[in-house]
């Protein structure tokens, strides 16, 4: 399903047969953009939110319906069949839907060493992408990763403005 045009917009299960970048063009407008797939799909979910830039969110089926967590599912199991039953459900995925960057900060290992963050598959990456953000959605991405890793603000910073520095100039 795929609706465009309006303030929000939701792209669940088109991933499956896979994003086409041209359709980027069709979310111009939309000011969020939730990618909901199913929950063994969460890493697909999250590169796709990822080209939509900081507008972009993750909503993920709740643990219940188990590790593959079902998209379809959330309505035929969870609100068993009940349209209202459902949009509350939905509701309250959209509040909690998490950008891509404060997803993959979250997913981390618990017992990860800030003195290991440079050292860790995917943390530069993640640190280069978050240094090319905008001030706040930067601050917080940082702020986020600082929590979960112990790390300082003013390093994770640093760190980010300069990898971001280096992609830039790197050909």
């Amino acid at each position: 399903m795929l609706v465009t045009g309006l303030r929000d917009t939701g792209a669940c299960g088109l991933c499956t047969g896979g994003w086409q970048p041209a359709w980027l063009p069709l979310f111009r407008r939309s000011g969020r953009i939730y990618v909901a797939l199913d929950r063994d799909a969460t890493d697909r979910a999250i590169a796709l939110a990822r080209t939509f830039g900081t507008r972009g969110r993750v909503l993920i089926p709740p643990e219940d319906l188990g590790p593959k967590g079902d998209l379809n599912d959330w309505l035929r199991v969870g609100a068993k069949g009940d349209p209202g039953a459902f949009r509350s459900i939905l509701e309250r995925a959209l509040v909690t839907s998490l950008s891509p960057w404060a997803l993959q900060i979250k997913r981390l290992p618990s017992d990860l060493a800030p003195w290991d963050l440079e050292d860790h598959a995917g943390v530069r990456e993640l640190l280069c992408e978050i240094g090319h953000q905008g001030p706040l959605s930067r601050h917080a991405h940082l702020r986020l990763l600082a929590v979960r890793c112990g790390g300082a603000l003013t390093t994770l910073q640093e760190a980010a403005r300069e990898l971001g520095q280096s992609a830039k100039t790197e050909p």
